[in-house]
């Protein structure tokens, strides 16, 4: 009764276990486990096999070298699974390495290879008395099970432990009594065991990963919405390892982030905390690695596969299987996600870190998102205070602030300018309300043609009832103008000073120039009669009366023709600039020999007409060429030159005279200003002559610039627009 129901007991496990054989080679043949898992399940076949043709020769009375080869059948798969079921469970594990792997198969090819030799050079011989198998089993299964005790938690399944002790005590059962009963019990028992292994590896490598990955995207949903629950910063990172830990079934789990060219541990699950802020160099460590590559790293046993600098600084006595992933967000890596599993944990496997990548992903996205979401929070403070502070100091000031967009619409109203346009058909609350083109005195499109030509403002002058306001449009945004800013400056009482200002210097100057006059031809008539006398100390005193009264004319003419320059009085004639230049050169000329400059021009031909007062620009271009005589050195160059291009003409008066030092060049152009360098004590003036020569300049819609070399020479370049018509 008994063979019968062991026959078909290993019929059964036989065909299943080759069914099991087939499904995993044809699933993943480069999986570690799946190859030593063939090996084992074909040895255990080759022993299954051996010991059918063993019964079946038994009943059939088959010759006795048929049966010694069943027996060699049954010695060889007996001792190499021996050794293969050590080897599996260590790679199950995963306390193997590349070379332990080459070593044990190396041990499974010489116990083959051994009874091979056996059975072919002398085919009568009793494999019974040359057997290995005893010492085989004592000693790899020995190790087997105590590994299956130490290392119990890293195994996924209980089924496992069961199928791999069903199969050692299976192998264990033939040696207690050689007769055949027991054998067939024997041989059953691991045919069992086998088969249990077969299954469990099946649910573990393939059935599993195909039934976790119908969850994956809820459990990926729920991930994400417990990650993006949370807003600030560190809420998130704790909740991401908390979830990472507990969805792999790990024992902790850290995220390392990029700051600085260092890794920075800024959050842990399941570790210590003095591990928390601890850094690693860009390379450094697992992560630091996983950061430079960008591909993640799964060790099986960290201490011994990793060779690098530890992740921190008890990592090799305490990290066991562990996988570390890249997090990465708009194509830059932020930081690495790991997780961990102690020593005798359990054994991370290749769908665990496809887990953890989907996680990161996910990850990646909710910590860049919250850091800019807490820079975003951070500015908007900063700018709800600058903002207040500004609302405060616009409200408080006197003068009209009114902030208008596109369509001229009020979105700012300070209190000043309330008063100001209750006088209008603007009246209640500003916000909102479009104001008229009329209201403030403007036309729209030189406002926006004005702004997006010089990227500055408008400035104009208006008046509201009897009050004269100076108003700067400013744009509001950055390349594209989403609306201007109205500042209003009352300058009533500024212009009205103004006018009594120029009205006295008129005045002044006027009735200073007749007295003057006639003081200078009375010193004519009294130098007439002194010459007589032949007095060198009084025709000495009459010559210094007569310079200082000559230099009191220049002063009177030279605030006379700058105040006519500054209201805009004057004629309008078309003139050309190269006679003009040349006229003025002519003039000049005894008074640059006198000084020993030499003063030349050099004029375009065909210069393009200057509409405007002949007279002021003579003036002004005078006054140029007296100021490169005068502070020019003995023996020095003036040169006058004229050019055009297109529409726009050049006039540049240079020198290489003592030049103007950089720290006063952008007062030079003020009224009644003289630098006091060292080496113009020499040199008379009022300080006017650049005042009155710029604004001669813009009267005629130019522009004046100087470039000057201390010790070196000075030019001034005038830039005007003509016309050939």
């Amino acid at each position: 009764m008994l063979f019968p129901l062991s026959l078909l007991v290993n019929a059964v496990t036989l065909a299943l276990t080759l069914s099991m054989l087939l499904i995993v080679l044809w699933y993943d043949t480069t999986n570690a486990i799946h190859r030593f898992f063939a090996i084992f399940l074909m040895l255990v076949i080759i022993w299954n096999v051996g010991f059918l043709l063993l019964q079946a020769s038994s009943i059939l009375e088959i010759s006795e070298q048929f049966t010694q080869f069943a027996e060699s059948l049954v010695d060889i798969g007996f001792a190499s699974s021996s050794v293969a079921i050590y080897v599996l469970t260590s790679i199950l594990v995963g306390i193997h390495s590349r070379w332990f792997r080459i070593l044990a198969l190396s041990s499974i090819i010489v116990v083959v290879s051994y009874n091979v030799f056996l059975i072919v050079n002398n085919p009568n011989i009793n494999t019974e008395n040359n057997s290995l198998s005893p010492i085989f089993y004592v000693i790899f299964n020995s190790i087997t099970v105590y590994i299956v005790w130490y290392y119990r938690r890293k195994f996924r399944y209980r089924t496992l432990i069961l199928g791999i002790l069903t199969f050692v005590i299976g192998q264990g059962v033939g040696f207690l009594n050689t007769e055949t009963g027991i054998v067939t019990i024997s041989t059953s028992i691991s045919a069992i065991g086998a088969l249990i292994i077969s299954l469990s590896i099946v649910r573990q490598t393939i059935v599993q990963p195909l039934h976790e990955r119908i969850s994956q995207v809820e459990a990926i949903h729920s991930v994400s919405l417990a990650m993006t629950s949370q807003i600030a910063t560190d809420d998130v990172l704790t909740t991401i390892t908390e979830q990472a830990a507990k969805w792999l079934n790990a024992d902790a789990s850290s995220i390392f982030l990029a700051k600085d060219e260092q890794l920075h541990l800024v959050t842990g699950y399941g570790l210590p905390t003095k591990y928390i802020n601890s850094k690693l160099k860009i390379g450094e460590g697992l992560a630091g690695r996983v950061l430079q590559t960008r591909k993640s790293i799964m060790l099986e046993n960290y201490q011994r596969d990793w060779l690098g600098a530890p992740d921190v600084s008890l990592a090799r006595i305490t990290f066991g299987s562990t996988i570390c992933t890249p997090l990465i967000y708009a194509q830059k890596a932020i930081g690495a996600i790991m997780v961990i599993a102690s020593k005798q944990g359990r054994l991370f496997q290749q769908d665990d870190m496809h887990l953890l990548e989907l996680l990161s992903a996910q990850a990646a996205v909710v910590i860049s998102h919250g850091e800019l979401f807490s820079e975003q929070r951070a500015l908007t403070s900063r700018l709800e205070i600058a903002l207040n502070q500004l609302r405060t100091v616009l409200s408080s000031t006197e003068n009209p602030v009114l902030a208008l967009d596109r369509q001229l619409k009020v979105i700012f109203a300070n209190s000043a300018i309330h008063s100001l346009l209750e006088k209008t058909e603007i009246t209640g609350e500003f916000i909102g309300n479009i104001i008229s083109e009329d209201t403030f005195s403007f036309r729209y499109r030189d406002v926006v043609r004005d702004t997006n030509k010089s990227g500055g403002g408008h400035i104009y002058e208006m008046s509201f009832g009897e009050r004269i306001y100076l108003c700067n449009l400013a744009p509001l945004g950055g390349k594209r103008i989403e609306g201007w800013v109205a500042v209003l400056n009352d300058v009533t009482e500024l212009m009205e000073l103004d006018r009594i200002k120029s009205e006295m210097i008129r005045m002044t100057s006027h009735d200073l120039k007749n007295p003057l006059q006639a003081a200078i031809a009375n010193l004519d008539l009294l130098r007439d009669d002194v010459d007589e006398l032949k007095n060198e100390e009084i025709s000495l005193s009459i010559n210094i009366i007569d310079q200082q009264l000559v230099r009191m004319h220049r002063i009177i003419n030279g605030i006379l023709d700058l105040e006519r320059v500054r209201s805009g009085k004057g004629t309008s004639e078309m003139f050309d600039i190269g006679q003009l230049a040349k006229h003025t050169h002519a003039e000049w000329q005894e008074f640059a020999d006198r000084n020993k400059v030499m003063l030349s021009t050099n004029i375009q031909d065909n210069l393009p007409k200057i509409v405007g007062d002949k007279q002021q620009f003579e003036r002004a271009l005078a006054n140029l060429i007296e100021n490169a005589i005068k502070f020019s050195i003995n023996d020095g160059r003036v040169d006058v030159r004229v050019t055009s291009s297109g529409e726009t003409i050049l006039i540049e008066v240079q020198d290489n005279g003592i030049g103007i030092p950089s720290d006063i060049q952008p007062q030079i152009f003020e009224r009644f200003f003289r630098g006091q360098q060292k080496g113009i004590e020499h040199v008379s003036g009022s300080g006017l002559g650049l005042s009155l020569v710029k604004a001669v300049v813009e009267n005629h819609g130019g522009h004046i610039d100087v470039k000057s070399v201390k010790n070196e020479g000075t030019t001034f370049s005038i830039r005007i627009s003509g016309t050939h018509s």
